[in-house]
């Protein structure tokens, strides 16, 4: 029995009024149950800290989705696009990536005129010129995305991945900035234990702050960063003026709807090697599929390919000259990535936390001397990171065994793939399926 209740009891003979010490005890043994089932665990102390942290830095996912929801049921009540021909849904297409890019031009030429201290009359000129590029994207933004949503749609249906000729859900995107996300992970190994979207407007500097806040409250892994795109709907992706990307995140974005009707994306954030999966699957439909949608429709961005099969274009020429001495091999972010992975993974399998803290620091130096300002590499960078089997951050065999199974159904059937790991519960369906194919 708690000491503070044996004290209340041997105040008792001090108490004429027993109803009253009754009330009294009851009162406080009723606290004191309460206080003792509800103590917090040091582990929800930590997601306190980190909430303080992060106060009225929250993204709400639920208020922007409302706004866009009724923003495409505007354009699809009215046909958005449907009307144009190819060369015109073309032209509209190409000519707001055009915009995309003298946006990035006119931000460019401001942060110069501020750099050299040049009059603010001149700044304010930029400043205006730059809000009204906005202003005419923004108003042309529902015809592109319309137009690249029929693009992408009409490809999905053709490769098998359609209901009556129309994908499952519809295609739907908007080109907006997402909520980037922060990523906690323990020190002592690499695993996301919580992720929180936060507002788009938090730059570099305020990023760093937070992580260290973060690291020095709760002793996790911090770890915030931009994404390219999310899986809402309608999802969100960044305006970019590489149509190649754009295509294929778009395509990406729709592979996470599309598997939220199946085992496997149900299961999504179950587990890292689910969370791997599907990620994964993602990576490599709307890898395949934007190259498609490029093929058809914008052949001057797909890539050539090779002259002849397995040789690049310089082996299918027999040189006539001896050959230079090649040059050193460029840094492959990759290969470089993948070799710290796994240095870090034989670390912390050891115990040797410090020190796997240590060598990402000066990895992270490499990688920035060669060209890659990573801002932060970390516990928490390699829990999100790689969850993309496919990226040189992860150390899963997931990627190379869905890749393999992607070759035994053959780069063409691509809805046999998608058909196939959609029912996946576990790293284990993957490994059984590729052992039964072969």
């Amino acid at each position: 029995m708690p000491q503070s209740v044996l004290t209340l009891l041997a105040l008792a003979d001090g108490l004429r009024a027993g109803r009253a010490f009754l009330s009294l005890l009851l009162a406080v043994g009723i606290t004191l149950g309460f206080a003792g089932s509800s103590a917090p665990t040091d582990r929800q102390v930590r997601f306190q800290a980190i909430d303080e942290v992060i106060a009225g830095r929250k993204f709400s996912l639920v208020g922007w989705e409302f706004a866009a929801l009724g923003e495409k049921i505007a354009a699809w009540q009215a046909n958005t696009g449907a009307g144009l021909e190819r060369e015109q849904a073309r032209a509209v297409v190409l000519g707001y990536i055009e915009g995309i890019r003298r946006m990035r031009q006119a931000e460019e030429h401001i942060n110069r005129l501020v750099s050299v201290n040049a009059p603010d009359s001149q700044v304010a000129q930029a400043q205006e010129e730059l809000a009204d590029l906005r202003q005419r994207q923004q108003a042309r933004r529902p015809l592109v995305e319309a137009v690249i949503q029929r693009q992408v749609a009409d490809v999905l249906a053709d490769a098998g991945l359609g209901v009556g000729g129309s994908p499952v859900p519809p295609v739907n995107f908007t080109f907006t900035e997402p909520p980037q996300i922060l990523i906690i992970s323990p020190r002592q190994e690499i695993r996301n234990i919580r992720a929180q979207m936060l507002v788009p407007q938090i730059d570099s500097a305020e990023a760093g702050e937070k992580e260290a806040d973060i690291a020095e409250r709760t002793d996790f892994s911090a770890y915030i960063t931009r994404i390219g795109g999310l899986g809402a709907y309608p999802t969100m992706v960044v305006e970019s003026t590489n149509l190649e990307w754009v295509v294929s995140t778009v395509v990406h974005e729709w592979v996470h709807n599309y598997l939220t009707l199946f085992p496997l994306g149900m299961r999504f954030g179950s587990s890292p090697e689910l969370t791997t999966l599907n990620e994964t699957v993602a990576d490599i439909v709307g890898d395949e599929v934007g190259r498609r949608v490029l093929v058809r429709y914008y052949p001057e961005f797909a890539r050539p390919e090779a002259t002849q099969a397995g040789q690049t274009p310089e082996q299918s020429a027999e040189p006539s000259v001896p050959l230079p001495e090649p040059d050193p091999p460029p840094f492959d972010f990759n290969r470089e990535m993948r070799t710290t992975r796994l240095r870090v993974d034989e670390l912390l399998a050891a115990g040797r936390y410090i020190d796997a803290e240590a060598y990402m620091e000066a990895r992270r130096q490499v990688f920035v001397e060669n060209g890659y300002h990573l801002r932060v590499l970390n516990q928490a960078y390699f829990a999100f990171h790689g969850s993309y089997a496919t990226g040189g951050a992860s150390s899963s065999p997931i990627g190379d065994q869905l890749q393999e199974l992607q070759r035994i159904k053959t780069p063409d059937d691509i809805a046999g793939f998608l058909h196939t790991v959609r029912w996946f519960t576990s790293a284990g369906d993957l490994e059984r399926v590729l052992g039964t194919e072969k």
